[in-house]
This record gives structure tokens, sequence and C-alpha cells, in this order.
């Protein structure tokens, strides 16, 4: 799906990121930002309530900007989900890191939700993972390709279960 990166492990099959449709708003947001502040600074005169207007106006768009522009961004690039042969890994976090590694074995179903008629055209979505028992679902939100991205988590996780329970183990998953 997409290239591996020096993040992830040797035993890696293959990584994914949230959908580059995440990083529409903030792109708008960026482009919107930049008009209104710059558009406001040049109306306000430089002597206008002794000279601190102006800097006001630039201060309250870079905050504009960084809240909405520049945190969702940094998200989207601290996510990333790196499926090996045997289990799921998700890493978030830019500043602070999470690592969270779930062991497909402990998997007993994998969902798809679609949010939105957008999604199901740009073919994104929600992956949950049904763990065994009375777990809570993990809900991996906003993943590009989901329905194959459903299909060869199935296969690992067959795998997986039928390793345990010493069943015979079906095909390897295509190459991506």
């Amino acid at each position: 799906m997409f290239p591996i990166t020096a993040e992830v492990d040797d035993d890696t099959l293959f990584v994914v990121r949230p959908h580059w449709m995440h990083l529409v708003r903030p792109a708008l947001a960026l482009f919107a930002t930049v008009a209104v502040t710059g558009f406001l600074a040049a109306l306000t005169p430089p002597d206008a309530a002794a000279g601190w207007l102006q800097p006001a106006v630039l201060l309250a768009g870079l905050a504009v900007l960084i809240r909405w522009s520049v945190v969702p961004w940094l998200a989207w690039l601290g996510t990333l989900y790196s499926v090996a042969a045997d289990r799921l890994t998700v890493r978030t976090g830019t500043v602070t890191r999470e690592i969270r590694v779930i062991p497909f074995a402990r998997v007993e179903d994998v969902l798809v939700e679609h949010e939105s008629f957008a999604d199901r055209v740009l073919g994104a979505g929600t992956v949950v993972l049904v763990p065994v028992g009375d777990r809570d679902q993990l809900e991996l939100p906003g993943l590009p390709r989901v329905v194959r991205l459903q299909s060869e988590l199935l296969v690992l996780v067959r795998r997986a279960t039928a390793e345990r329970g010493k069943q015979p183990a079906p095909p390897d998953p295509e190459p991506l």
C-alpha cells in the first residue's frame, strides 16, 4: 500500500497512514487564514491604537494557523499503522509517542465502516478490530482502501486463529 519507512520493524508486511482527505480541511484553513489575516493586517493603519493592532492581528492569525492547520497536519503525520504477519502496531503522536501492539491471535473479526458517501467514493473508512472476549473494540479511523485492507487483515487474523487452534492455515495474502 505505502512504502515502508525506517520507523517500522523488519518483518512488516505493509504500512498504512490515514487517508489524505484528512488534510483537506487543514489546507483550506491555511489558505483562508493567510488570506484573512493578510487582508485585515493591510486594512489596519500602522498608527492605529498606538501601533499594537496590526501585530495583534498577525498574532491572532498565527494562533489560528497553528491550531487549525499545523496541529492536524502533525497529527496526521504522526499516525502510522504497520501490519506484520502476526500483529498490528499503531503508532500515534509527534511530540509524545504512543505505540500499541495488537496480536492477531486476540482478534476475532475485522469490520469496515464508511462514515459518509464521500468516504465510500474515496475508498476510505474506519477499520474496527473486534477482539476475542469482552474487550473493547479498536477503531482505526480514516484509513484508505479499507475494503482491501479488511480482506488482508482477515487473512492474517484467520492464520493466527488457525495457528492458535492448530488448524490448517489459509494461503498467504497477495503482496501489495
